[in-house]
């Protein structure tokens, strides 16, 4: 695989499993969030909790340039808060980049209205990455969705972590529920594994000015 360049945007996505309180990780979690944002390079951040399992959290930190990103993670206030989460926490990283994102509007903090999916594609995947579109356009025409980013791996190519948000939780339910959206998953579950989870939207906040 090619090395990326430094001055290229990249989104680090972390799982978050919570051993104990979930309060007071997401405490600690917006203190280091509120750091990431004073950052050079630093772009947008989106946190969710998984309905079914209110203890995992995902989190995506959207980064410029590849270079923000690593002198972050180098910087001592990065590193004294990371040592403060880890005992709360199992993680799972990895790092991607946007291949196909659509923004309409934003999605209703606290409300269940964000999907997450895993896929890990086994045929063609711009094959792949063309059905998504098609899907977000079939959602578009239902009113209320908000948007979607379908990010591939950097790490492993064949996998892909795509988030789709409506505008709030009625919105999301009647978008599951059509018969359309359900046809549509059909056809992209023929050329991937997904694994698809409902979520809560915890935090959308963007780089401080």
């Amino acid at each position: 695989m090619p090395k990326r360049s430094h001055d290229a945007p990249i989104t680090v996505v972390n799982r978050f499993d919570v051993k104990g309180d979930t309060g007071r990780f997401e405490r600690a979690f917006r203190d280091h969030s509120q750091y990431l944002r004073t950052r050079e390079d630093f772009h947008f951040l989106v946190t969710v909790q998984l309905v079914e399992h209110p203890q995992v959290y995902v989190h995506l930190g959207h980064w410029r340039t590849m270079r923000g990103f690593l002198d972050t993670v180098h910087d001592d206030t990065f590193q004294a808060q990371v040592r403060k989460l880890a005992p709360m926490v199992d993680t799972e990283a990895d790092q991607a980049v946007s291949v196909v994102r659509t923004v309409t509007e934003d999605a209703v903090v606290g409300a269940a209205n964000v999907v997450l999916t895993r896929a890990t594609v086994h045929g063609d995947p711009h094959v792949f990455e063309r059905q998504f579109g098609e899907t977000n356009q079939h959602l578009e025409r239902l009113g209320g969705f908000g948007g979607s980013d379908l990010l591939r791996s950097t790490l492993r190519p064949d996998v892909y972590t795509a988030i789709q948000w409506w505008r709030d939780s009625d919105a999301c339910e009647r978008a599951l529920d059509d018969s359309g959206h359900r046809a549509a998953a059909r056809m992209l579950a023929r050329n991937a594994e997904l694994s698809v989870e409902r979520t809560r939207h915890v935090a959308y906040e963007r780089v401080l000015s």
